[in-house]
């Protein structure tokens, strides 16, 4: 089916935009025009009353109604009508000219609908969306409203299905590829239709590599499905470091007229798995460097764009990053796209809950009647991406730990397996959380007990982790649920890596969630056992909601505890290796010198203000340490040095002067800690092999903010005039010889002139009672974004301002 958006000339309303709800609740909002993908959620005042406010970061949910008029010409009689969205949150129900046109209830999963019946050729079609947004229905931020794109779709009453084209691998060698192509058809015509199927495959250069075709009776109101072969010579693999993608052409021909087609890219690659090996990627073992993320973009909220994913993803590719799971929903299109492109292998994830509710009104209200709508409509969008190796079933399942309820997991992993026999199944299970809910069962004779919030335990329990993890009995317990799956997910058990190749040699683990500080002797594990295939750290990127888990708050003594989640105004996480605003953050560089990838040393600083006070620092923090050597005030006080290298010996040296020589690993490997005094200027890192200096690293004292530096960031150098992707502007603040000063906070007031539209601004603070739609905010770490829309065609000319700082940048609109 071809597609085209159908994003602009929306209006959302709060309630559900019927006379109804205007009577009986009196009154809704007053409709407001919206271009899609749109997040109501981020434009609306946090408040520090909202229900379930840290794990949402204060944000504050609403029921929506969307509400368009689709025209259509007279010349679609005889053709079918059909909408998808890519991504609603969450409860949809869709009407079309005041008639139910369908819904789908799960807020992450894309989802069709055929409203031929319903639409009236040549005249405009009111279509109606209502959200449903339940308070609490997420442990994180989940936005709100039609945040990802809406798609029309019109095709012949003979068609390719939705998603309907598969290509997959059957042999893969390295003079020739044998694909088998499956092609799902519909004919929705009460006559039976003689026609042939086509599929050609293109190389990157447009020379077609490989084509076929075949005849196919298509009987009356028939679906039905065929498959070609397709042989392609000489193939050229997709891997992550050569990320080589096809383009294909399938369709449905009718002499020489094309009744329908399907067009997209596709990766060539051959996977293998076995206790041996490990994970192999054309024959090479990979071992996955891995990071969740979840679905929101900082300043833009939920809302996705192609180059706020391209954006994600490249990122994290420099940060050494080869591997992502979506944490815990589907991927969007857009994600996947880029994953494809740079090279990022995907664990894509079905769900956070399954029968068992983590937050009242999530989607385990619903999951008993929608999970095979889900899973399907996930695994079509997915297997053609050669980025995605893997689906998880889902994240730390209670009902893993209890026998009655492990069916679930098999008919999940079937239906993926029926699906797609092409990629492997893991259950990213959290032993801990198995065993609290069977504890909790049997003390309440049988019925689950009062939940507890899981984090707190795992937080409370950090350092007796691994050995309870250890304990062959807890591993009997989830046992049926691992042995569903290709790969067993741990999280939080790399206790359980070493014993379990003893206990059970043919299985195969990956660390599905990990924590930063433990990097250093998880990777270890990862790379001495062959059947522990790779790690995912909590978290890449930071994100909103879930307020304040990685946060480092500072008491009396060293090792006190406080709540876990932070109060308002907290907003994120903090707890990502790249912050909100896409800078990768000290810990990333810490991973990359643990990952081998990295020889140079870094050097970052603890904050001054609180040297000598005790750290309360939850399993999710690292530090807070800054890559900067300017502290105003603080000239011949005690500060303390991280530095980043493995070497034998690290020198720290301020002003020319050294501190001392250390060996790195005292608490963490290739981590060297100096307690010195500071003192502006510079300060110097460098790292001794065999008495030898092998890598340095410097930071100097910035001077005071002298300019406003601006950096562009779009697709093509320019924004779509259409208002189909974004751009950023991200503003540093430097002294006059360009060093960031990261000291002094500037508020920033932003002007967007011309044909374009302020999508969101703010810096990447965890931590203020600003909203990413003020005009005003200020820079944190000496940084701060703008996110661009256009709306037109012309030259935007966006301003920054802060006392008498002024940058004026011009972007083309075209």
């Amino acid at each position: 089916m071809k597609k085209s958006l159908f994003n602009k000339g929306w209006t959302v309303e709060t309630g559900d935009g019927s006379a109804l709800s205007v009577l009986f609740s009196g009154g809704a909002s007053r409709p407001e025009q919206v271009t899609l993908p749109h997040d109501r959620m981020v434009e609306v005042p946090r408040d520090p009353k909202e229900p379930h406010g840290p794990g949402i970061g204060f944000f504050h949910a609403e029921d929506l109604a969307y509400k368009n008029t689709l025209t259509l010409d007279e010349n679609i009689r005889g053709k079918r009508v059909w909408l998808e969205f890519e991504g609603v949150y969450q409860n949809a129900t869709v009407y079309v000219n005041d008639i139910f046109a369908g819904k789908c209830a799960y807020g992450y999963s894309n989802f069709y609908m055929d409203i031929t019946r319903l639409v009236k050729p040549g005249q405009g079609n009111a279509v109606k969306v209502v959200v449903k947004n339940g308070v609490p229905s997420g442990r994180w931020y989940t936005g709100g409203g039609i945040y990802r794109n809406v798609n029309l779709m019109i095709c012949d009453s003979v068609h390719i299905a939705p998603d309907g084209v598969f290509l997959q691998p059957v042999d893969v060698e390295e003079d020739l590829a044998s694909l088998s192509v499956r092609i799902d058809t519909a004919n929705e015509e009460m006559r039976t239709r003689s026609v042939y199927l086509k599929v050609s495959l293109y190389d990157a250069d447009g020379a077609e590599v490989a084509a076929n075709r075949m005849t196919a009776t298509l009987g009356e109101a028939e679906q039905g499905t065929y498959r070609l072969p397709l042989y392609v010579k000489n193939p050229h693999l997709w891997d992550e470091n050569d990320p080589y993608l096809y383009t294909y052409q399938a369709s449905i021909m009718e002499g020489e007229t094309v009744l329908d087609e399907e067009c997209g890219t596709f990766g060539i690659r051959r996977l293998q798995l076995d206790p041996v090996h490990g994970l192999r990627v054309n024959g090479k073992t990979v071992k996955l460097r891995g990071g969740c993320i979840h679905h929101d973009n900082g300043v833009i909220g939920t809302k996705e764009f192609p180059f706020a994913a391209a954006e994600r993803v490249r990122t994290l590719k420099e940060a050494g990053f080869n591997a992502i799971r979506s944490a815990h929903y589907p991927m969007s299109r857009q994600l996947l796209e880029a994953c494809d492109r740079y090279g990022m292998y995907v664990m894509d994830e079905f769900s956070d809950v399954w029968t068992n509710s983590k937050v009242p009104y999530d989607y385990s209200m619903h999951m008993t009647e929608w999970w095979e709508h889900d899973i399907a409509n996930m695994v079509r969008k997915d297997r053609n991406h050669p980025c995605v190796i893997m689906y998880s079933i889902g994240n730390e399942i209670p009902e893993c730990g209890n026998a009655a309820a492990m069916g679930w997991g098999r008919k999940f992993t079937e239906k993926i397996r029926e699906l797609d026999p092409t990629r492997y199944t893991i259950n990213s299970m959290n032993m801990m959380m198995a065993y609290i809910e069977t504890i909790a069962r049997q003390a309440n004779g049988g019925d689950d007990g009062a939940p507890l919030e899981i984090n707190t335990v795992m937080n409370a329990m950090r350092d007796n982790m691994d050995a309870f993890m250890r304990d062959p009995k807890l591993a009997a317990l989830t046992e049926e649920a691992a042995e569903q799956v290709d790969i067993i997910g741990y999280n939080y058990a790399a206790g359980r890596y070493e014993p379990e190749g003893t206990e059970n040699p043919s299985h195969i683990i990956c660390g599905s969630e990990t924590t930063s500080p433990d990097l250093d002797k998880n990777w270890a594990l990862v790379e001495k056992l062959p059947y522990v295939i790779g790690d995912f750290d909590w978290t890449a990127w930071d994100y909103l909601g879930e307020a304040g888990v990685g946060n480092i708050t500072y008491a009396e003594k060293e090792g006190q505890t406080g709540p876990l989640m932070a109060g308002y105004p907290f907003k994120a996480a903090y707890s990502g290796d790249i912050n909100l605003t896409g800078t990768r953050r000290p810990v990333s560089y810490w991973r990359e010198i643990i990952w081998g990838r990295r020889t140079d040393p870094y050097i970052a600083v603890q904050p001054p203000q609180h040297y000598g006070e005790g750290k309360v620092i939850s399993q999710w923090g690292f530090s807070d340490a800054i890559r900067s050597w300017t502290f105003e005030g603080f000239a011949g006080k005690g500060i303390v040095v991280e530095v980043y290298g493995d070497a034998d010996e690290v020198e720290l040296i301020v002003n020319g002067r050294s501190v001392g020589r250390k060996a790195p690993g005292e608490k963490k490997r290739a981590l060297t800690l100096f307690d010195t005094v500071y003192e502006p200027g510079k300060v110097e890192a460098v790292l001794y092999k065999d008495g030898k200096a092998v890598g340095r690293d410097e930071l100097l004292t910035a001077g005071a903010p002298a300019k406003l530096e601006a950096q562009v960031k779009c697709a093509g150098g320019a924004l779509p005039a259409d208002g189909t992707d974004i751009g950023y502007i991200d503003i540093s603040v430097v002294d006059a010889d360009g060093v960031l000063n990261m000291d002094k906070v500037l508020p920033v007031t932003v002007l967007v002139e011309g044909p374009a539209v302020l999508a969101g601004y703010g810096s990447a603070s965890p931590c203020n009672e600003e909203n990413y739609f003020d005009t005003t905010a200020n820079t944190y770490e000496g940084r701060i974004r703008a996110a661009v829309r256009a709306c037109g065609e012309g030259t935007v000319r966006v301003t920054f301002r802060s006392g008498n700082l002024e940058t004026i940048t011009e972007i083309a609109a075209k």
